[in-house]
């Protein structure tokens, strides 16, 4: 075996070094890597705090707005503040349509007296006010299911559903309500026909919905198919209402009063001030939605109720 010469050892010696400085180089970027990332998160999160902040700001800022306002027949008017950063529009109209506050600010209010109660619509108006004309399985599938889940028997309907659906069919081991005091409006989601709607639909429905003190409907804020629903009128002549409500008010309030169908105990043309108000800020890449539900018919206790608040 030959003796090792100095050249060897250098050679070893060189590669061991090599391997140290790359291990040192590679930890290196790791830690780089990790940093940065960690950086990230941080900013993420900071956005995402700043987003939830600044909605929670807002929704103060209107709750203040809808107390201090003056309410007409279909909205409110903004009382104008010194040295705030946010331009809120002059006049709100409580029918669900967005604003804007810049493009980083969006925000909705709808009065419930232009939605549908859970707990107290009948099963036949809440089927008929969400499906379409060609949709006539689906209408009554709604209907006799929503019937049969707050009934207190367990008669199945003709194109209903009893506990026997859900746990033979669905395969699922939870009861039907059997009381009209359905809890929330995704309890729905759960009856036979709202539970195989798209996600898409039935966000779009959900929507429209709401759970709480029942009102009476607002004529001024209705849509076209509420409305033809509640004077039994076809759609045309629906959408010519509409028109003219947008062009004369008081001329569409005597013209829908004088209707035969027009019945006070259940439809009307005031807000109810129970508002459902929605909210999205967006902070760099982070967003912040707040969806809550309040009631602003003063009581002696207190100012406002809330009945349902949720961040995102």
């Amino acid at each position: 075996m030959m003796p090792s010469t100095p050249l060897n050892k250098n050679a070893f010696a060189l590669s061991i070094v090599l391997w140290i400085v790359a291990a040192i180089l590679f930890a290196t970027a790791m830690l780089a890597t990790l940093a940065k990332d960690t950086h990230s998160l941080t900013k993420g999160i900071d956005s995402k705090l700043k987003a939830q902040l600044r909605a929670e700001s807002i929704l103060e800022i209107l709750k203040f707005h809808i107390l201090t306002s003056d309410f007409d027949n279909n909205s409110f008017k903004i009382i104008h503040i010194k040295n705030t950063q946010e331009q809120f529009p002059p006049q709100i109209i409580a029918d669900g349509r967005w604003y804007s506050i810049g493009d980083k600010i969006q925000f909705r209010i709808q009065d419930t007296a232009n939605m549908i109660n859970v707990m107290k619509t009948r099963a036949k108006s809440v089927a008929s006010l969400i499906t379409k004309d060609q949709e006539r399985e689906l209408r009554y599938t709604i209907e006799d299911s929503l019937k049969d889940w707050r009934d207190k028997d367990n008669v199945v309907s003709l194109n209903g559903a009893e506990s026997s659906y859900y746990a033979l069919e669905k395969l699922v081991k939870y009861p039907i309500r059997n009381s009209k005091a359905i809890q929330s409006v995704d309890e729905l989601r759960l009856i036979k026909g709202f539970d195989t709607m798209s996600t898409k639909r039935w966000n779009a429905i959900k929507q429209k919905m709401y759970y709480g003190n029942g009102n009476v409907a607002n004529l001024t804020i209705v849509d076209a198919k509420y409305l033809s629903y509640l004077l039994k009128i076809n759609k045309s002549q629906a959408d010519a209402l509409i028109q003219l409500r947008k062009k004369d008010l008081n001329k569409f309030i005597a013209l829908a009063y004088s209707s035969k169908y027009f019945n006070d105990s259940y439809m009307g043309f005031s807000l109810s001030k129970q508002l459902q108000i929605e909210i999205k800020v967006t902070v760099e890449n982070a967003v912040s939605i707040i969806k809550t539900l309040i009631d602003f018919r003063m009581k002696k206790e207190h100012l406002y109720t809330t009945i349902e608040y949720l961040q995102e």
